[in-house]
Order: structure tokens, then C-alpha cells, then sequence
């Protein structure tokens, strides 16, 4: 279970990431279809391996992670996703934004609540300038959220990452704080999405 609020949502909570966690988050970075687009989940991890060289997950100068908790229904009050902004750049008032939900929510709309959620506390409370997000080219629903977020394409860096037996283009997307829609406007789906 996840740690105390820290961004309250009106369908999902965004909580630090706790001890108790690790089971899910080994859950998640294990999984096939989650994996297979996140070069660092390349190789299966242990628990062991886990600690190693992923945990401590903090909240700090260098980023936020937080665990998307849904509010009701069958995964109420436990971890079904990831949402991450690392690195925080604070002199360039940057950062880099980072997704992940297990699949068995896929479709729910909670990837998009939560990341909406963390982008505005990213702009509001940390005075962020700009997010970034870059997603493999076979990734359409990252794309797509990056789209529905606001996000604007940026480029494409060709065979940059490789995935699924061969090299695949990196699309890199921008959003600065000026162009933002807020929270209501993503989530409602009143966002217009920007064309490439």
C-alpha cells in the first residue's frame, strides 16, 4: 500500500511510493507489455536487483515518483500505475516525464487523470517551465497521451532505441507552461489535440 495523499484527485490519488510497494512495482516493471517499451525494464528484476539499482524511489531535488491509487472500484486504495517527473533540471526549470500503469487498468482513463494531476503540480508548485517526454515510435498510447496531455512533437530521432528484436525511432515531445490547459480541461477531454 502506498504512502499518505499527496496529490488528491477526484477519481485517483498520486502517493509517494513506500516499502510496501515493491511487490507491485516488481509486478510492473516485469511485465511483458509494460517492459518491452522502457529500456531500463529490459532485463527481468529480481527483488534483489531492485533494491540494487532502483530503490530507493524518493521524492526529491532530483524528481518525483508517485503511485496512481484509484479512489473506488476494485483496485481502491492500491497502487495501479507510475507517473514521474526525473530529472528535475531546477536552472533550466525542466524536467523529463515518465509513465507507466499496469495493464490489467489499461483503458480506465487513470493514466491520463494522473499524469494530468503530476504535469500540474509540475508547472504550479515546482514553477516548471517545460516537461519533456519521448516515447519509442511503436508506442501509440504513449503517443497518444503525450497528445491528449498537450504535448507538441518535437522530432524524431531515428533507430535511437531498440525494442521488440530491432531498432525503433525515438519521438520526442515538448510542453511549456504557457500552453498548459490544466487539469480539467485534459481530463474532461476538452484539450485539443496537437497535430503533429
Amino acid at each position: 500500500m502506498s504512502g499518505p495523499t499527496f496529490i488528491d484527485g477526484d477519481r485517483i490519488d498520486l502517493q509517494p511510493v513506500d516499502e510496501d510497494d515493491i511487490e507491485f512495482l516488481l509486478k510492473g516493471v516485469n511485465h511483458p507489455k509494460v517492459r518491452q517499451y522502457i529500456g531500463v525494464f529490459r532485463r527481468p528484476y529480481s527483488e534483489t536487483r531492485y533494491r540494487e539499482e532502483l530503490w530507493p524511489i524518493d521524492t526529491d531535488d532530483t524528481g518525483v515518483t508517485l503511485l496512481a491509487a484509484p479512489k473506488s472500484g476494485a483496485f481502491e486504495g492500491k497502487p495501479v500505475g507510475s507517473v514521474q517527473l526525473y530529472p528535475l533540471n531546477e536552472a533550466d526549470g525542466s524536467a523529463n516525464f515518465g509513465v507507466w500503469f499496469h495493464p490489467s487498468v489499461w483503458g480506465d482513463g487513470y493514466a491520463l487523470e494522473a499524469s494530468a494531476q503530476l504535469i500540474e503540480y509540475g508547472f504550479e508548485q515546482l514553477r516548471l517551465h517545460r516537461i519533456s517526454a519521448t516515447t519509442m515510435a511503436p508506442n501509440d498510447d504513449a503517443r497518444t497521451l503525450c497528445k491528449r496531455l498537450g504535448f507538441v512533437h518535437e522530432g524524431t530521432a531515428r533507430d535511437a532505441q531498440f525494442a521488440n528484436g530491432g531498432y525503433v525511432d525515438a519521438e520526442r515531445f515538448g510542453l511549456l507552461a504557457d500552453a498548459w490547459a490544466g487539469v480539467g480541461s485534459v481530463v474532461d477531454n476538452e484539450c485539443a489535440v496537437t497535430e503533429e
